[in-house]
């Protein structure tokens, strides 16, 4: 049986988490998305910045300076007793498209995650990452790839979330992903099977370049979770009407799956 496999079995889920307090992640959508375009070098790239460092408790904030831009990578650490994960998104947004699937679905996840996991302090060491600057021309993985370089953590792995909040959500297994490791991505998609059967496809449908890959390149294991099946991305019609607050509660009791195990096996 894989690690997270195991992992499932013996949760710590359900009604002895205090998850009533946590906003819930639509409503972190819908106030995130009204900022506008989160494109790197603008007032609203500095505004959802100061966003997600706000409802953070002692955020950090990573900045490097580069093609004339200054950008920011933020992370929140929770201490554990076992080897680290990471749960990473990106926040900006591509010139013209206001985001709202398309990096603003992960950061929502995260902030709603956090609240939970402030309340409720993980057994293992979890870090929430938010990378910036992946929209930048297509999809340069300017703040993953500046993270990457830097790491001298052991993670045990990192996942990498974006697109997840679709109306019409299906998760493929993500090539990459399952190229240079199976039998994670065959654990993380039997967490989202037993959830979500409807959702979690175990089938490699696409390729996809994300933060993910600037993660691999430096000997991190990194799976991507994406919903690539979105008609709207990269354009002005990725707004919050595209996106479900269903989609995004499947994908919450997603991430509360991992990062709440009774019994951790590495």
């Amino acid at each position: 049986m894989h690690m997270l496999q195991c992992m499932l079995c013996v949760l710590v889920f359900g009604t002895s988490l205090h998850s009533a307090r946590a906003t819930h992640a639509y409503e972190y959508l819908r106030t995130f998305v009204a900022i506008g375009e989160r494109v790197p070098g603008t007032r609203g790239h500095v505004q959802a910045r100061d966003f997600i460092v706000h409802h953070l408790t002692n955020a950090e904030v990573d900045s490097f300076y580069t093609r004339n831009t200054w950008f920011y990578n933020i992370y929140k650490r929770y201490p554990g007793n076992h080897k680290r994960i990471g749960i990473a998104a990106h926040w900006d947004s591509d010139i013209g498209c206001p985001g709202a699937n398309d990096g603003g679905s992960g950061v929502s996840l995260l902030l709603s995650l956090a609240d939970t996991l402030e309340n409720n302090p993980p057994q293992i060491g979890v870090d929430l990452l938010f990378f910036d600057g992946e929209d930048v021309e297509g999809a340069e993985l300017l703040g993953s790839e500046y993270f990457a370089a830097r790491c001298i953590e052991n993670y045990s792995f990192i996942i990498v979330i974006d697109m997840v909040g679709d109306a019409d959500l299906q998760i493929f297994e993500e090539g990459n992903s399952v190229k240079f490791f199976p039998e994670l991505v065959d654990s993380l998609w039997n967490i989202g099977m037993a959830i979500a059967p409807s959702v979690f496809i175990p089938t490699v449908k696409y390729y996809i370049v994300d933060d993910h890959l600037s993660l691999i390149k430096y000997g991190i294991r990194a799976v991507n979770i994406i919903d690539f099946d979105y008609p709207y991305w990269d354009s002005s019609e990725d707004t919050i009407d595209k996106c479900s607050r269903e989609s995004l509660d499947t994908m919450y009791h997603y991430l509360l799956r991992i990062v709440y195990p009774a019994y951790i096996h590495y």
